[in-house]
């Protein structure tokens, strides 16, 4: 899978010698490696059309695209791939400068095919690595998103109650204004009922009056204290 982090590392192998490159073709296949092998670099960078790799091991020195050219070309189509440089003494100037293009690093030849494992092996271990931090990042991001989704639904979801919770409230709020009005003889001149809602400035404070008790901001006997002064200045009116 391409987004397990957890997937087989694909080390790509360029070297013009064909003995030498069976022999670590057959060294570094083991573990979670797969491992393709290349006569050169125009063979490598045909392959780059339609594939890519996490690993390149390139001789440096090859007819055709050499190391150097195999480097700069991999690094500006795949800057994440990691490049490792195989050199002779003679050519070990133009190693450092590939190491300063970009390559990893670099084994100069001839060299024993455990130093050649202890490189695969860090670089593997820094691939993983890489690859959990991705994917970890990624997860994050997700979770961050769905909470964020989770939220705007929760807050749809709230707003909807408190609509029910007003209505509801509203409704018990003029059922109780109903049930005092009742008590009150004559009713308020501008009493009126409009879809069963009392209606007239009159009993705007009686609405307040019982808005307050509901809140709490009045006890009960505040409350038939303060009914009681407003029946007296409603039948005034």
């Amino acid at each position: 899978m391409e987004n397990d982090p957890k997937s087989n590392i694909r080390i790509w192998i360029a070297e013009d010698d064909p003995e030498l490159r069976e022999i670590l073709g057959d060294s570094l296949a083991h573990g979670q490696r797969e491992i393709r092998l290349f006569e050169d670099g125009q063979a490598v960078l045909e392959a780059l059309r339609s594939s890519s790799f996490d690993i390149l091991v390139t001789d440096l020195i090859m007819p055709g695209v050499d190391g150097l050219q195999l480097l700069n070309e991999v690094k500006r189509v795949h800057p994440e791939s990691i490049v490792i440089i195989m050199t002779g003494y003679a050519s070990l100037d133009t190693a450092i400068q590939a190491i300063r293009g970009g390559a990893y690093d670099y084994i100069r030849k001839p060299f024993k095919l455990e130093e050649m494992e202890i490189a695969i092996t860090n670089v593997c271990e820094k691939i993983f690595l890489m690859r959990e931090n991705k994917y970890l990042l990624q997860r994050l991001k997700e979770t961050m998103e769905e909470l964020e989704h989770l939220k705007t639904r929760w807050d749809e979801h709230l707003t909807n109650l408190m609509n029910i919770y007003w209505v509801i409230s509203k409704e018990n709020m003029d059922s109780e204004m109903e049930i005092i009005l009742k008590q009150m003889d004559p009713r308020p001149p501008d009493y009126e009922v409009k879809k069963g809602v009392p209606q007239g400035k009159a009993l705007d404070r009686l609405d307040r009056l019982i808005q307050f008790k509901r809140e709490g901001l009045i006890n009960d006997e505040e409350f038939s204290s303060f009914k009681k002064i407003l029946f007296e200045k409603l039948k005034e009116t």
